[in-house]
Formats: structure tokens, C-alpha cells, sequence
């Protein structure tokens, strides 16, 4: 079952930089180049077969937004050998806060609701997903935020 927390891991962080590479265009004004600080937590519920716990998840990586991710619509990594095609629907954005759904397909079948907020010094995103990992049905809550350290160095 490590398999299947690794691979819930991974598609929370994929996600993440999926949305970034559809029509983000509406954020691009509200966030900033330089050095962001993003942590996620991931809370895939009980995963059966899972040692007791294993459903909670925490990440925190650093990453540098340059002008032109921000332009681009990257707003995250994405990985250049990913298989996985999302599309944005849905996408609704009042103020500082904006809500979309998106579904992936391909290598990683997943569908998801997603409210990120806006705040002064970056962002703050919930999504409720849920997905299909190797026939197992598997439902996600994933909660991140990106604080904004500085320039990137």
C-alpha cells in the first residue's frame, strides 16, 4: 500500500502544477516572481491496507517563480515526462478567491473541486479530489499553501 500513499503523493503535487498549466491567466495578476515556500498536507483517509496513519501526508519544498512561469500560466513544477491530461472547468474567480474543477486523465484518473485564495503573500488552496489508483477508488482532501520568501537566489 506504500505504493498507492506515494502515488496519491504525487499526483497532489502533480495536481498542483497541472491547474498551473491550463488557463491560469486570471492569477498571473495576483502573485509575484520570486522564492516561494509551499507546504501541503494531504489527508487521503483510510487507505485499506495501509498501516494506521499513513493516510496523513505532509510535503514542504521550496521553489523559484520566475516572470515567465508566471506568464506562462506555471505556476508549480510540472514534470516534462508526465502522462497526465488535465483540463480546468468550471473556473469562477470573485475578489481574491477563485474556484474551478478539473478532471486528468490518462496515467492518473482523478477529478477534483479546488478553492485557492489569495492572500498578500501568496496563496492558499484546497482541493477535495477524487481518484482511481490502479482500480482503487481513493478520495483526497489536500490543503497547501505558497508563502513568498523573497527573490529567488
Amino acid at each position: 500500500m506504500k505504493a498507492a500513499a506515494a502515488l496519491a503523493a504525487a499526483l497532489a503535487v502533480t495536481a498542483t502544477a497541472a491547474v498551473a498549466q491550463n488557463d491560469m491567466k486570471a492569477f498571473a495578476s495576483r502573485i509575484k516572481p520570486g522564492l516561494y515556500e509551499y507546504k501541503m498536507e494531504m489527508d487521503m483517509g483510510a487507505i485499506p491496507g495501509a498501516p494506521k496513519g499513513m493516510g496523513k501526508q505532509t510535503m514542504t519544498v521550496q521553489h523559484c517563480l520566475t516572470a515567465k512561469d508566471i506568464e506562462d500560466g506555471q505556476l508549480g513544477r510540472k514534470d516534462p515526462n508526465s502522462k497526465v491530461d488535465c483540463k480546468i472547468t468550471d473556473m469562477k474567480v470573485s475578489g481574491n478567491t477563485a474556484n474551478y474543477k478539473f478532471a486528468c486523465k490518462g496515467d492518473m484518473q482523478m477529478t477534483s473541486d479546488n478553492t485557492v485564495t489569495f492572500v498578500p503573500d501568496g496563496y492558499r488552496m484546497v482541493s477535495k479530489m477524487s481518484m482511481n489508483a490502479g482500480g482503487q477508488a481513493m478520495n483526497m482532501t489536500h490543503n497547501s499553501q505558497a508563502k513568498y520568501l523573497g527573490a529567488c537566489k
